[in-house]
């Protein structure tokens, strides 16, 4: 099997990649910055990216987040923490950090978690956002402990 970026698990009755039947798509890659408007010089002005949104507090995972695109299929969403509480906070301490997480847009976040769930994904997190863009969200753990987001479809699809 040659990994696509779209499969997540296979469907242990029939070698599906569970991914393809929930129409899984690569949405961004989430980088922890320590200011996003130290980061955005960076990302707009000195790597060319476009900005696609304004800096949004998301209050219920303790970040402000903002959009930048590199070209048509790649997002990057600057999380900067707001708080002691931050989910990111610790992770800039590390050396090296930066990469936060990956994100796959859904049609159906419900069916999403279901099926992935029953694969012994685990879900602990799920938010909603009031904005433009995807609204409804959840943090995941693979088996192996890796994060990542699921979103469902929205305005920067």
């Amino acid at each position: 099997m040659t990994y696509d970026g779209t499969a997540l698990a296979l469907d242990e009755t029939d070698g599906t990649a569970i991914g393809t039947v929930l129409d899984m798509r690569f949405h961004h890659v989430g980088v922890a910055v320590k200011d996003i408007e130290t980061a955005l010089r960076y990302y707009v002005g000195v790597f060319g990216f476009e900005r696609v949104s304004e800096p949004i507090a998301v209050e219920a995972e303790h970040v402000r987040v903002c959009f930048v695109r590199a070209d048509p299929g790649l997002l990057i969403e600057l999380v900067e923490g707001l708080d002691e509480h931050s989910p990111v906070r610790d992770l800039l301490e590390r050396p090296g950090a930066g990469t936060y997480h990956i994100c796959y847009q859904v049609n159906d976040l419900d069916r999403a978690i279901r099926e992935l769930r029953s694969r012994r994904f685990f879900p602990f997190k799920r938010f909603e956002v009031e904005t433009e863009g995807p609204r409804k969200f959840a943090f995941l753990l693979t088996p192996d402990r890796q994060l990542f987001e699921l979103c469902e479809a929205g305005a920067y699809s």
